[in-house]
Formats: structure tokens, C-alpha cells, sequence
């Protein structure tokens, strides 16, 4: 046994004997389980979620374990890793080999080979940037979709309850995230889901043999448990709400894959809609104010609101001491101003330092703490 850095490293020999007896990887993940009467199979951390008859578990292995170096399971793979690293280097091992998650296909590869091999072998299946499935109450199926050269596995599965959607990337997603839309010929609703993370493709528990209950493999999660897979999807939507929405006919979802540059730009062009949106108030509200200024007083005016035979308008105290309009010289009289009112209750005036000033009463701050009342009380507000 060689010493390295503190951890040891048994001979080849002795580590092909520490394999798991479910998987056949090295018993190099925890935690490391027991599960034979006569001590003689174990299994890994990886499969560590599989049932088995006994399962104890083997505290004095892993404590040597961490002691000790491990080859990396993948066998073109000439990493020596600590008993700690593993677990994440194997999820993201180049030459992590993987057999086709697609039902009927038995063909292995390098993990990072899957969208070449659903291209040759699966074109009906492979996509770039996004894609439609149509009629999602008749199938589940798999999907490998293709964007700015990551690759993307989508699940699409059912139960009595639930549609769900699962996407899946075969290395670190960086930020990206998916959208789904379910639309239908017959309505012109739609149902979007926006902002769904993005998860790492397993191939223990993201195989589409599980969902269709034909996977042979020991090691897989939910070979057992078709409904399982279901409850793992990581974007739901319940089927009685679809089925109100849109009826039983036929149905289309759309996945869109949106990468971290994308979701920037959107959240850039939000908020730049959302400033102009402000804008746009604050010059409404700007507006609003003068209109409510009186001509003569320059004071913002409160119910009622008199104008005269062009238009103009004047407060009431203003209005008490003229009888023609100081803009055009047309005779006022009693006629109202009644839109100008209402918008005078909706809009709220500035803020003014006297205590006078505080009382609100639809959204206008009057002058007097008594109630105002059409015209049986006429008031006016100052101007800051």
C-alpha cells in the first residue's frame, strides 16, 4: 500500500475487491451499507436509496475509507480522489459512461456524447433551443434538447393527479432555467410556468426505462416504483386544471430554455419597463397637479370646482370675488367641473408643513380638519 498526502493508496488488487454488489462501482461514496447475512456483499451511497433486506451500516469500513484513495468508477478516467470528493468529481466526470435513458435502446456512451447519439439514433427526439410535444395526455416521453452547445434531457410524465416536467443538464446549468406553456387548438388560454430550475441529470433516477416499467438494471432507483417517478418531477400541473381550462382535446406543452445571458437581458428589459412605467406616472401625476391649480390663487383646488362657458376653470373662493373667466372674459356661472373633482379625490397632493394641511379624504389633503362636502364646505389646498 502507497502513502500519499496522508491517504493511502491500496494496490489495484485489493480495490477491485471494494466494489458495491448492486452497482459494481467502488465502495467509494457514502454511506456504505452491509447487506448480506455473511458479510460478504455491500452496497454504495450511490444506491443507498434501493431497499434491500439488510442494511447495516458499515461505520468501521468508512472510517478507513477516509483514510484511503479511490480510482474514479469510470474506468478511462485516471483520477485518484479522496474518499470526500467522489461523489461530486462522478457527477461531473467527462468520461462518465451512461446507457441511453431512451426505452428499446441498450447503446453506452460518454455522458457528454448524448446529444450526437439522439441526433443518429433518435432525431425524432432531439432538439435545439426549444420544442413542442403535442397531445401530453396520450404518452410520457423523453426529450434531449440542444442549446449554445449544452445539452438538456427532458422527462415528461403523468399520474392520476399531476402532469410534471423535469429538466435535466448534463453538467452544471450555469443559471439556466426553462419555461413551460401549455396551450390547446380549442382555447385561446394559455398556462405558462416561467423561472423552473434546472437540475443534474442522474441516470439512476432520470431513465425513461423506470417510467415505462421496462428497466432490467438492479441499481436503478425507481425500476420498483413507476410512481414515483412522477412525484419527482420538479414542475407540476394538475390535470383537473388543465382539463377545465382547455377541455380533453388535444394538447401542446412547449419547453424554452433560457440561458443566463437570456434571463439578464429579460430581467434588464423588466425593470426598463418598469422605469418607464414610473416615468410615465410621474409625469401623469405632474400633469394632474396643474390641472388642479387654480389660475388666480395658484392654490390646488378641492370640490366644487367651477368653470366657465369655455372651459376654464377657477376655485370656489376665487369664483366669489369675479364674475367673468380672467382667461377669456366668459361670464361663470354655477356649471361644474365634475371630472376635474373626481380626479382631485384620487390624487395625492404633496405633503405641507402645516398641521392644517393633514387631513385626507379621497386621496385630497384639505385645508381644514372640519368635512368637506361639495359644496356646503369649499376649500382649497396650498401649494408647497
Amino acid at each position: 500500500m502507497v502513502r500519499m498526502d496522508n491517504k493511502f493508496i491500496p494496490p489495484d488488487n485489493v480495490v477491485d475487491l471494494l466494489k458495491c454488489s448492486l452497482c459494481d462501482f467502488y465502495l467509494s461514496v457514502s454511506p456504505i451499507y452491509l447487506i448480506s447475512d455473511d458479510g460478504s456483499q455491500y452496497k454504495c451511497g450511490r444506491c443507498s436509496s434501493i431497499k434491500t433486506m439488510i442494511a447495516i451500516r458499515a461505520n468501521m469500513y468508512e472510517h478507513l475509507a477516509k483514510l484511503m484513495t479511490f480510482p474514479c468508477s469510470y474506468k478511462e478516467c485516471s483520477e485518484k480522489l479522496v474518499f470526500a470528493d467522489v461523489r461530486d468529481h462522478e457527477k461531473t466526470c467527462l468520461n462518465r459512461i451512461i446507457t441511453c435513458p431512451k426505452a428499446n435502446c441498450h447503446d453506452s456512451y460518454k455522458i457528454w456524447n448524448i446529444s450526437a447519439h439522439f441526433k443518429d439514433k433518435h432525431a425524432d427526439l432531439f432538439h435545439t433551443n426549444m420544442f413542442m410535444i403535442k397531445n401530453v395526455y396520450a404518452y410520457y416521453n423523453i426529450d434531449v434538447l440542444e442549446k449554445n452547445g449544452k445539452t438538456y434531457i427532458s422527462l415528461f410524465d403523468f399520474d392520476d393527479i399531476n402532469f410534471g416536467v423535469s429538466i435535466c443538464s448534463t453538467e452544471s446549468s450555469n443559471g439556466a432555467q426553462f419555461e413551460v406553456k401549455l396551450t390547446s387548438d380549442n382555447s385561446k388560454y394559455t398556462i405558462s410556468i416561467s423561472n423552473q430550475n434546472i437540475i443534474m441529470f442522474n441516470e439512476r433516477e432520470h431513465c425513461f426505462k423506470c417510467v415505462n416499467g421496462t428497466c432490467k438494471s438492479k441499481f436503478h432507483v425507481y425500476k420498483d416504483n413507476r410512481k414515483e417517478v412522477s412525484k419527482r418531477m420538479t414542475t407540476k400541473v394538475n390535470r383537473e386544471s388543465v382539463k377545465k381550462l382547455f377541455g380533453s382535446g388535444l394538447i401542446t406543452y412547449t419547453i424554452t430554455i433560457y440561458d443566463k445571458a437570456e434571463i439578464k437581458e429579460e430581467v434588464k428589459e423588466r425593470d426598463s419597463k418598469e422605469d418607464l412605467k414610473d416615468s410615465l406616472i410621474r409625469k401623469a401625476k405632474k400633469i394632474f397637479l396643474q390641472m388642479l391649480e387654480c389660475p388666480i390663487c395658484k392654490e390646488y383646488m378641492a370640490p366644487p370646482i367651477y368653470q366657465c362657458l369655455s372651459g376654464h376653470t377657477v376655485c370656489t373662493t376665487c369664483k366669489a370675488k369675479m364674475d367673468c373667466c380672467s382667461t377669456c372674459q366668459s361670464k361663470i356661472e354655477n356649471t361644474r367641473n365634475f371630472a376635474l373633482e373626481d380626479v382631485s379625490k384620487k390624487v395625492e397632493l404633496p405633503q405641507f408643513e402645516d398641521k392644517k394641511s393633514l387631513k385626507n379624504e379621497g386621496g385630497v389633503k384639505r385645508g381644514s380638519s372640519e368635512e368637506v362636502d361639495g359644496a356646503d364646505c369649499p376649500q382649497k389646498v396650498a401649494k408647497k
